[in-house]
């Protein structure tokens, strides 16, 4: 009988350090497999004063300890290593502190798909295709290197998260997979930082050499669709939405409305509307109506300027030719502005509501 309770006891004790082992931190592991030896000694004690079995436990304690010890430093292993794999995958999108904020708190991230609303930003760089043809390159990915690193640092300062790079363009998102308060106002201080932080880049002699283009930006909100989507062995998340499209599209139309940051009426709503200029009213792609959009002030332009600009916009629905005029102008009294010109070329044109 004392042979049959021994590997009783011998089979619960392990069975016990194993599971707890596996499955439990280690700190709750240490207290609640010592509180399981107590019990087993006592339960041994009381059936040998009650019952007359005599149960020695030490052989069947050491070996759960010695077990309960590897199935621990196993499991918690694993779990370092999984938790690294994590912070390496966050903090490729992500600023360094909120992913700390994240992992101290996992409830926080939801990488499911779920619906929320999202600012997204989109960035470009100008005349990329043709510095290809012409940069080596060794010296051209170089380039790309130092500015998807600096860009990169700015989006994630302003509380942004790298969507995806793809080519030359970033896809950034304010908002996910955590809750961003004033997403839209942070978007556009960070389209700001980009646009002051790309052109101060791309003045340094190596890449002006290499004739490295200005940075155009896109801003949009709205609700979005994001979660991780892919197949098993790559998985990225992301966002799918309006305003997504938006934004993309929103990117490509500051070449022909001569701005570098283009945003879209959703955002702009959000934020003090005396920080934007009006660009007008332009038609999107998959939309049906025209949307006003908006870029933030230049801040070496004057206020009689601005004021004189805000005019010129409200003249062109009564008298387009003497509004084209006007932006004239106001090209020709600020030649660094390239914004009036297009627009006077533009209302000239017919392609004031053009399609992007």
């Amino acid at each position: 009988m004392n042979d049959v309770m021994k590997r009783t006891f011998g089979a619960v004790a392990t069975g016990f350090a194993v599971a707890s082992g596996a499955a439990l931190s280690p700190v709750t592991d240490v207290f609640l497999t010592a509180g399981a030896f107590v019990s087993l000694w006592g339960s041994a004690l009381v059936l040998m004063l009650l019952a007359d079995y005599l149960v020695a436990p030490l052989l069947s304690t050491t070996i759960s300890t010695v077990v309960f010890a590897i199935a621990s430093a196993t499991s918690h292993a694993v779990t370092r290593r999984r938790q690294a794999l994590m912070r390496l995958r966050l903090e490729q999108h992500l600023a360094p502190a909120l992913v700390r904020h994240i992992l101290e708190k996992p409830g926080l991230l939801k990488l499911s798909g779920e619906r929320r609303e999202v600012t997204a930003l989109f960035t470009d760089i100008e005349g990329f295709t043709a510095m290809t043809r012409h940069a080596g390159p060794a010296v051209l990915m170089a380039a790309l290197d130092s500015y998807f690193e600096g860009m990169a640092t700015v989006i994630a300062t302003h509380g942004g998260m790298i969507d995806k790079i793809v080519g030359d363009a970033i896809h950034a998102l304010f908002n996910a997979p955590t809750d961003l308060k004033d997403h839209p106002g942070k978007a556009v201080e960070c389209a700001k930082a980009l646009r002051a932080w790309a052109e101060m880049f791309r003045q340094r002699p190596e890449f002006a050499r290499i004739g490295f283009g200005r940075t155009r930006i896109g801003i949009e909100t709205g609700l979005a669709i994001v979660g991780d989507v892919g197949i098993h062995a790559k998985l990225d998340y992301t966002a799918h939405g309006d305003a997504v499209n938006v934004a993309a599209r929103l990117e490509a139309a500051n070449k022909e409305l001569g701005s570098s940051i283009c945003i879209g009426p959703v955002a702009a709503s959000r934020c003090d509307q005396s920080l934007f200029r009006p660009l007008g009213n332009i038609a999107v792609r998959g939309r049906d109506d025209a949307m006003a959009v908006f870029e933030p002030w230049p801040s070496n332009l004057p206020m009689a300027w601005r004021k004189s600009y805000l005019a010129a916009i409200s003249l062109y629905d009564q008298n387009p030719i003497a509004a084209a005029d006007c932006f004239d102008q106001l090209a020709a009294d600020q030649i660094d502005d390239p914004v009036s010109a297009a627009i006077a070329s533009r209302m000239r044109a017919g392609t004031w509501r053009r399609a992007f």
